[in-house]
């Protein structure tokens, strides 16, 4: 029973995704006004560079979230170490910026550059909107239950 239970959440978990991702292609595509033969070049670059990031972010946000729950427990040597880890992830995600900076350049020319960025602000702006609109459209009972404390 709890694989199946288990294997829905996974599976609503992977429709939302491709949903985010099928939405993220459509508004980049569009702000960024790609043909056919842009897309091609750009998106493989863009998945590889979204997918870097995306680790980097994981592990800061693992740190960080292990920390909050575990400070009071940690030695001082822990806390620096991990301190240390969160700045060390800070710069290599500056460094993938940097990286990929040079290649969105070279896909997408120095216009649409800095469209891209431009765009990726737009877009999580746009998923935060629906966020809260989602939850602004909940019934009452539902407001209520997000509002009791862990």
């Amino acid at each position: 029973m709890l694989a199946v239970l288990t294997g829905g959440v996974l599976t609503a978990q992977l429709n939302r995704t491709d949903r985010i991702n099928a939405e993220k292609i459509a508004f980049f595509t569009k702000r960024l006004a790609l043909s056919a033969e842009d897309a091609q070049k750009f998106w493989p670059v863009y998945n590889d560079f979204s997918s870097r990031k995306a680790k980097l972010t994981q592990e800061k946000n693992g740190i960080i979230r292990f920390s909050a729950q575990n400070f009071d427990n940690m030695s001082d040597k822990e806390k620096v170490e991990s301190a240390d880890r969160i700045i060390a992830i800070i710069g290599e995600e500056a460094e993938l910026s940097t990286e990929y900076h040079s290649k969105f350049r070279d896909v997408l020319g120095p216009a649409r550059l800095l469209l891209l960025y431009q765009t990726e602000e737009q877009f999580k702006n746009y998923l935060l909107r629906k966020l809260q609109e989602r939850r602004n459209q909940q019934t009452p009972a539902n407001q209520a239950r997000r509002r009791l404390p862990l």
